[in-house]
């Protein structure tokens, strides 16, 4: 993407992530009963004070790492690069933006620890991927340990 951001979000259509979701195309647009029961759960609230918000899309490589690392290391190099973590709201609305995908690619955004628990009080981060004619917007568990490889890619804020 131009302007070395992956995406720059002007302005929000919704006041808030239920509205958000409840407007996707469900034949364009597919979500998972996490996020779907996370959203539900939280009703995050959009606030149009934090825009414009610029997305860049990193690789763990990008971050300084050549091996597996789990996800606390990660989140702690991405404050030491000026970066930020996203909040699940801007994820849900960067669905709707993010169209031309790639078939096959999944792509994580980097949440803050416990912004998405479910009804079971399990955590989770986002993920967007496009298969089968459609948009998916579904989930990844986001506890400290988990593991990712440096040719994972995240988004993030750019500060």
């Amino acid at each position: 993407m131009s302007n070395n951001y992956w995406l720059k979000i002007e302005k929000f259509e919704f006041k808030d992530a239920i509205e958000c979701l409840n407007s996707y195309d469900r034949k364009k647009f597919k979500f998972s009963p996490w996020i779907e029961d996370i959203v539900k759960k939280n009703n995050y609230a959009f606030n149009q004070n934090l825009l414009p918000i610029k997305l860049v899309r990193k690789s763990l490589k990008d971050l300084g790492f050549n091996k597996p690392k789990e996800l606390e290391e990660v989140y702690d190099s991405i404050n030491k690069h000026g970066l930020g973590l996203v909040t699940p709201e801007i994820a849900i609305y960067a669905r709707l933006l993010y169209l031309d995908q790639p078939n096959g690619e999944w792509l994580r955004f980097a949440t803050p620890f416990d912004s998405m628990i479910d009804t079971d009080g399990v955590p989770h981060l986002p993920k967007l991927g496009k298969a089968l004619k459609s948009y998916f917007i579904e989930t990844y568990w986001s506890y400290p340990k988990a593991i990712f490889h440096p040719h994972n890619d995240f988004i993030l804020i750019s500060k």
